[in-house]
């Protein structure tokens, strides 16, 4: 574009503008304006009149419903998101009434933000310009405060030093003496005349108050929205030339390409994560909370499978029980069983044989004789079956004839608790001397039987013997293969066995319950973690409504805002994935050493905190980035 041809146009130029809002309320119409470049314009008139409105639709905040609105010759306001960020990145500048400063970064940072999002230059640039904007309007011994520290003067200030980071060439401000004294109103409307002049852009006023609009060389009054009255009156300005030149200058020029553009948006999203600590704690240890329970549950269900399948090899797989069983007709075998065979088989260590005659007559003093089980045993029960017998007081721990060991549960019964006074019980007509107690047993009804030393009693027949036999660790299935040859190789008698299953069968059945278990406290964990994570950042975006507003403003697109808010969940995320790691880690090893269990880390657990990172950041980001992006700059800054 030519000198000759950018003079023969208005930097701005409105035909025929219309906002009409979807519930018929007209806001502005039949508007018809032209800004120059140096224009010093005041936009008065009652509230309610559209004020507002047109300096968002100047502003590309807002667009038009109907009409037309060409800034520098071009149709950018009813173009889509993407083209109105870049024109407001590169050619407006705001100034806000409550100045919108984010709170958490530092008045240099909120100035530098102002360049953030342009397309202008590089981003080293930008930030040689920050320390002259702040000497320009009287802030560089306030660079490192806080927003909340400032006054309002000092507050608009600070947005004045912001717009003189960017490309400006429109600066629009919203009542920006809203909040000000008449002296502090007065500074503030002549450093933007005198700023805005500088750097050769357009000035446009929206306020109620006569004085500052006295101040400006050009002054439009609207009506409900229509305007009535334009002084028209323009000043002497520089040609257009040098803007135009210059204009097309910074559009020319880029932020880097796509790499500069990431690394600009890490800066973005650490500044973010680093000025709101209160969030980022509370979404850390959210993330953190979740990973730990997960890295607990999964590592406490290898090592709780681990324990109980030593468990089984130390006991279940050393056990082998068989069942003998004979006739009424012929209660003893021709062939007598014999277990010496039996002993000595290789892995064998302990060998019982108990013979059942149900149904025995047993009585105590005056009480009256009841019918139990009375068990024949070579010698006293011991661990072959997982028996603790209580001795009497001088017992030699064995049974001789005419001595019995009554099982707990029978000796109350029968009234016998006293040991040491060696009580005499009855057994079919015969006496027995109480030796011991039976207190535990692996077969489950041993605590309700007697049990005496191979005798001449007259007892019930014997149609039932168990066999228990201990083995070493592996061995249980080899003698449970071979045990009917060696007992009763000429099958005389019904023999069961009791099934022996290896370890790897019972490591299955007995790992499964409690790794399913831990797996769903595990993924509830995570599913609650989660639903906290976007809770605490759906209310978080909520509450940034005016930041994120205030960030659009300045030119960053629906996509932009929407990547700032799912970085800085994901950088939450990792931090809160690296502590819950460590958090968890450190519980499983005090749960096991606790429980005197051995610790067994799987690999791969170290791709939880991955998952849960990635899980948390990326789908916990989603919804409240889809917010972020729905945000409205128009209506954010409006309710800031």
């Amino acid at each position: 574009m030519t000198v000759r041809e950018a003079a023969s146009r208005s930097f701005v130029e409105l035909r025929d503008v219309e906002r009409r809002y979807p519930d018929g309320t007209v806001a502005v119409r039949d508007v018809n304006l032209r800004i120059e470049v140096g224009e010093c314009i005041a936009v008065v008139g009652r509230s309610g009149s559209g004020k507002s409105t047109l300096l968002n639709i100047l502003g590309l905040l807002d667009a038009p419903s109907g009409g037309t609105v060409l800034i520098d010759g071009d149709a950018v306001a009813t173009s889509a998101d993407r083209g109105r960020s870049a024109a407001r990145a590169s050619l407006i500048g705001f100034v806000f009434q409550r100045a919108h400063l984010i709170g958490g970064l530092t008045v240099a940072q909120n100035v530098e933000l102002g360049g953030a999002y342009g397309r202008c230059a590089a981003a080293g640039d930008r930030r040689l310009t920050v320390p002259e904007a702040l000497a320009a309007v009287g802030l560089e011994h306030r660079a490192a405060a806080r927003p909340e520290t400032l006054s309002g003067g000092e507050m608009q200030r600070a947005a004045i030093a912001r717009t003189l980071v960017r490309p400006a060439r429109l600066w629009l401000a919203d009542e920006p003496t809203g909040n000000l004294d008449s002296t502090q109103s007065s500074e503030v409307i002549d450093l933007l005349r005198r700023t805005a002049s500088a750097a050769g852009a357009a000035l446009v006023v929206v306020t109620h108050e006569p004085e500052v609009a006295a101040r400006c060389d050009r002054v439009i009054t609207l009506h409900d929205g229509v305007v009535v009255a334009d002084t028209g009156v323009v000043p002497d300005r520089p040609g257009p030339g040098e803007h135009v030149v210059r204009h097309g200058a910074e559009l020319a020029a880029t932020d880097g390409g796509a790499g500069r553009g990431f690394v600009r948006a890490g800066r973005l999203v650490l500044q973010v994560v680093l000025s709101q600590r209160a969030r980022a704690r509370t979404s850390v240890l959210a993330t953190g909370v979740a990973v730990a329970l997960a890295i607990v549950s999964l590592g406490l269900a290898q090592s709780a499978g681990s324990q109980v399948t030593r468990m089984f090899d130390a006991r279940r797989a050393t056990e082998v029980t068989a069942e003998l069983l004979t006739s009424e007709a012929a209660p003893v075998p021709r062939w007598p069983v014999d277990l010496t065979a039996v002993v000595t088989f290789p892995g064998v260590e302990a060998v019982e044989r108990w013979q059942h005659h149900p149904g025995t007559a047993v009585a105590s003093g005056a009480v009256a004789a009841l019918e139990a089980d009375v068990i024949e045993v070579d010698a006293a029960p011991g661990t072959a079956t997982g028996s603790t017998i209580r001795w009497a007081p001088g017992a030699d721990r064995g049974l001789a004839p005419g001595e019995v060991v009554l099982g707990a549960t029978l000796a109350d019964r029968l009234g016998v608790a006293q040991l040491s006074l060696r009580p005499d019980v009855t057994i079919a007509g015969a006496p027995h001397r109480v030796v011991g107690l039976l207190t535990d047993s692996r077969p489950g009804t041993a605590t309700g039987s007697a049990f005496v030393a191979p005798s001449a009693l007259r007892l019930t027949p014997a149609l039932r013997s168990t066999v228990s036999i201990r083995t070493s660790p592996g061995a249980a299935r080899m003698v449970a293969e071979r045990l009917p040859d060696l007992i009763d190789p000429y099958r005389q008698t019904e023999m069961t066995i009791d099934p022996v299953a290896g370890p790897e069968a019972h490591r299955g059945e007995l790992e499964a319950g409690v790794r399913t278990s831990l797996a769903v406290l595990a993924g509830v964990s995570a599913l609650a973690g989660l639903g906290a994570v976007i809770f605490v950042n759906l209310l978080a975006v909520a509450g940034r409504t005016p930041e994120l507003g205030v960030r659009r403003a300045l030119g960053a697109r629906r996509t932009d805002v929407i990547a700032l808010v799912v970085g800085e969940c994901l950088v939450l995320a990792c931090a809160g994935a690296v502590i819950g790691l460590a958090v968890g880690f450190t519980a499983v090893m005090v749960v096991t050493a606790t429980a005197h269990w051995q610790p067994v880390f799987d690999l791969r657990l170290l791709a939880v905190p991955v998952v849960g990172a990635f899980a948390f950041g990326l789908v916990g980001g989603l919804p409240p980035a889809y917010a972020a992006g729905r945000i409205e700059p128009a209506d954010a800054v409006r309710s800031g």
